[in-house]
């Protein structure tokens, strides 16, 4: 398994990433000797960033993932990161509220301290959701977060880079945060690839200006949250709602008619699928840290770790994707 570091942080993480989130499922919904499995497969086959929230199942997959890393004694060997999402209430107080979170993240995991806490939040200049946090409160929240790493409770801060492309790229380059996640797949590449989007959200080659300002890049959505497989039928244990797009114009229902393209480049290039094409498509990407990709089942971690081990796409394939964005 390719081994990346993760920007300026000093930290180095696997080219693929084990996401324990809501999406995938596994580590919400499976049973326990099925999650102990799967991670243990990963880390034999050489992952080693591995990514939660306390939004996932409310707690669970923090629950989940620390009690499987304790049993399988594998904290020595991997990075991991959590995260934070405000509320109007927390934004009020933001020192409090970001240490209650990290503490209660913590209590969840059986840890003392994280590799990384990263904020969960949208980035907006003019059009605020009750989601999204503004550059104003970005100054407090990137404080309050700093104040943590001094405590000793996490060692490095990032973001999660959605929302105002404008937004995106101050936040990049303000130096407030370590690392960004950046929704980046064959369908909407353009985090990655400036101005190829599709009817999709421009991200403005946000990975690119990431990497030029020393931010380590988690990619995330690499499947489009399942999207990637063209079919609209999900694993059981995958969630059955992704809830609002992460990315405007890049709805589930439109990605699985644009995926049902990609099979036909994927076929094209010698690819086993689409879903071969984008996570080869991001880790091909020399920004690109760490590619997440969130599991239902063992099968799908399996075929995650082959295509990570078969690496890069040529130019010429890269070149034939992109084109028809």
């Amino acid at each position: 398994m390719d081994q990346r570091l993760l920007g300026s942080t000093g930290l180095t993480v696997s080219a693929l990433g084990y996401g324990a989130g809501n999406v995938g499922g596994l580590m919400v919904r499976g049973t326990h000797e099925l999650q102990v499995a799967a991670v243990k497969r990963a880390l034999d086959a050489g992952v080693t960033y591995f990514d939660t929230a306390p939004l996932y199942g409310n707690g669970l997959s923090e629950e989940h993932l620390g009690g499987v890393l304790t049993e399988l004694g594998a904290w020595d060997g991997i990075v991991l990161g959590t995260k934070v999402r405000f509320d109007e209430a927390g934004l009020r107080d933001p020192a409090v509220f970001v240490r209650k979170s990290l503490v209660d993240s913590l209590d969840r995991l059986g840890r003392d301290h994280v590799d990384l806490l990263q904020l969960h939040n949208t980035l907006h200049t003019s059009a605020p959701n009750r989601d999204s946090v503004s550059a104003e409160q970005l100054d407090a929240i990137a404080d309050a977060m700093r104040a943590l790493v001094r405590e000793g409770l996490t060692r490095h801060i990032g973001f999660t880079g959605v929302g105002d492309t404008d937004a995106l790229h101050e936040n990049i380059r303000s130096g407030r945060f370590e690392t960004m996640q950046s929704y980046f797949n064959a369908i909407n590449p353009s985090a990655g690839h400036a101005g190829v989007h599709g009817p999709g959200q421009d991200m403005g080659g946000a990975i690119d200006l990431a990497k030029e300002h020393g931010l380590g890049v988690i990619a995330i959505r690499v499947m489009a949250g399942g999207a990637m497989t063209a079919q609209e039928q999900r694993a059981p244990l995958a969630s059955p709602s992704l809830g609002p797009a992460l990315v405007p114009g890049d709805t589930y229902e439109v990605d699985i008619s644009r995926a049902v393209w990609l099979q036909g480049i994927a076929s094209e290039l010698g690819l086993e699928s689409a879903l071969e094409l984008s996570f080869r498509l991001v880790i091909t990407h020399p920004g690109v840290s760490t590619a997440l990709v969130g599991y239902s089942d063992l099968q799908q971690l399996e075929d995650a770790i082959r295509w990570a081990e078969r690496g890069a796409l040529t130019p010429d394939q890269v070149s034939r994707v992109l084109a028809g964005v």
